[in-house]
């Protein structure tokens, strides 16, 4: 009859090799899966046809609600409503919200890339944090333009840096580019992702954000 001692070193050895493939886990980035934390990042973006210009933008990301400012506009993004709510804080309006199409959105079309394949092309440091660099294909922004280019990925699928090209208005081959200036990892306001009560929706006779400025 084993020696419970051969039992306690068989447990522990299996509780040892189930932490280190938990821990392997967790180490390995994803570009293909959504972020496993909740966080807030300031980024700067180059879209198509913006002549290169890197314009600064705000990222809250808290599962399946999100938040992206980005110039005079906000996007609310509630997946379980598969709705998106657009906002001019300036002006303290909103619009009606706008039903999701796709019933295979997520989150990455606001916070990353729609990624269709991704293949390592290395590892690197950013902001503090290792990074999994991969090779991508597939759409980026709410526009779901077609991207191909590099994707930096932190351990929890934050994707912190994107640098590729993406098709323009025209169809011709545009920079597409994100890079992360602060990154903070914590659970966000809840209020940062909902329409503050002292804003007043537009009536649906009003010229919409989409038809102007």
């Amino acid at each position: 009859m084993p020696h419970a001692s051969a039992h306690a070193f068989g447990r522990t050895t299996w509780l040892g090799a189930a932490a280190v493939l938990g821990f392997c886990a967790r180490a390995v980035a994803d570009p293909l899966a959504l972020p496993t934390v909740h966080y807030i990042a300031d980024v700067e973006i180059t879209r198509p046809n913006d002549f290169a210009v890197r314009s600064p933008a705000r990222i809250v990301y808290g599962g399946q609600r999100m938040r992206v400012d980005y110039g005079p506009l906000t996007t609310l993004v509630d997946l379980d409503r598969r709705q998106t709510t657009i906002m001019i804080p300036r002006v303290r309006t909103y619009w009606w919200p706008q039903k999701i199409a796709d019933p295979l959105a997520d989150g990455r079309r606001w916070i990353g890339v729609e990624a269709e394949s991704a293949e390592v092309a290395g590892s690197d440091v950013i902001l503090g944090r290792p990074v999994t660099r991969y090779r991508v294909k597939g759409k980026i922004f709410d526009t779901r333009t077609p991207f191909e280019g590099d994707v930096w990925t932190t351990r929890e699928n934050i994707v912190v840096q994107i640098d590729g090209t993406g098709k323009g208005e025209d169809g011709q081959p545009s920079p597409i580019k994100m890079t992360t200036i602060q990154l903070i990892v914590t659970p966000p306001d809840q209020g940062l992702l909902a329409v503050p009560s002292t804003f007043a929706r537009a009536r649906k006779s009003d010229t919409s954000w989409r038809d102007g400025d």
